[in-house]
């Protein structure tokens, strides 16, 4: 999904991001266990046509990503989401994903946050993190979709 490699781009370049959890520290999809705290995970939930033609040409996209803001303090991990904010709301540009085929970004949109406390394995709170997540939507111009053509072949 190219869109959560882009927006796991555009936070290694956001300077108040990267100035709080560092470049390394910043996941697609999943963290791995050895992990240092603070982190952020980067995960897509939907990704779909933002105006649907029945033609299947349409380029322009909407994709809904949560950045998961992860630490053993809640302020710590309620400062990374606020910076998460500050640095990508209303991005737009033109970025270069390892595909090595620009991607264009329209808009970043912040729709909301929440935050949760996890017990960890072994359920008690001294395990536990603290999870702030910023859920966006992203525009993006895709590539054009070449469709298959359905046949029975009977």
């Amino acid at each position: 999904m190219r869109f959560v490699e882009a927006i796991h781009l555009i936070l290694q370049q956001a300077p108040t991001v990267v100035g709080f959890v560092g470049a390394g520290n910043i996941f697609q999809t999943f963290a791995p266990p050895t992990a240092a705290f603070p982190f952020i995970v980067v995960g897509a939930q939907s990704d779909e046509p933002a105006s649907p033609t029945l033609s299947s040409k349409d380029t322009l996209r909407r994709a809904t990503v949560v950045v998961d803001c992860i630490s053993t303090s809640l302020a710590d991990s309620a400062r990374i989401a606020d910076n998460v904010r500050y640095d990508l709301d209303k991005s737009k540009g033109s970025i270069m994903p390892i595909t090595n085929t620009a991607m264009v970004i329209q808009s970043v949109i912040i729709t909301n946050d929440s935050m949760t406390f996890d017990l960890g394995s072994d359920g008690g709170e001294n395990a536990g993190v603290f999870v702030c997540s910023v859920n966006i939507k992203i525009y993006y111009v895709a590539t054009t979709p070449v469709p298959v053509t359905l046949t029975t072949g009977l």
